[in-house]
C-alpha cells in the first residue's frame, strides 16, 4: 500500500506569496484607476450600457474586497516569512 505524502514546502513560498499578493494590489488599482475613469466619463452615456457607468460603480466593491484579500495575504507572508527568519537564526 503506497501512503501520500504531503510535497515539501518550497523554500522560497512566503517570497512568492508576497510577489503575488502585491501584484494582485497593483492589478486591483489598476482596475480602480480604470473604473474611475470610466465613471466621470459616463456622465453623457447610457448608464445601462455594457462597460457602462453603473457597473463601474458596482465593481468597486469587488476591487476593495480583492484588495484587502491580497493585503491579508501579504500580511500572513511576512508573518510567515519572519517566523522563518526566528527559527533560523
Amino acid at each position: 500500500m503506497q501512503m501520500n505524502t504531503i510535497p515539501p514546502a518550497k523554500p522560497y513560498a512566503p517570497v512568492d506569496a508576497s510577489r503575488n499578493a502585491a501584484d494582485g494590489i497593483r492589478e486591483q488599482l489598476s482596475r480602480l484607476d480604470r473604473n474611475v475613469a470610466e465613471v466621470a466619463r459616463g456622465e453623457n452615456a447610457s448608464s445601462f450600457a455594457v462597460g457602462g457607468r453603473d457597473r463601474a460603480l458596482v465593481e468597486q466593491t469587488e476591487i476593495v474586497r480583492a484588495t484587502r484579500a491580497n493585503a491579508r495575504s501579504l500580511e500572513v507572508a511576512n508573518q510567515v516569512l519572519g517566523t522563518i527568519i526566528d527559527i533560523k537564526v
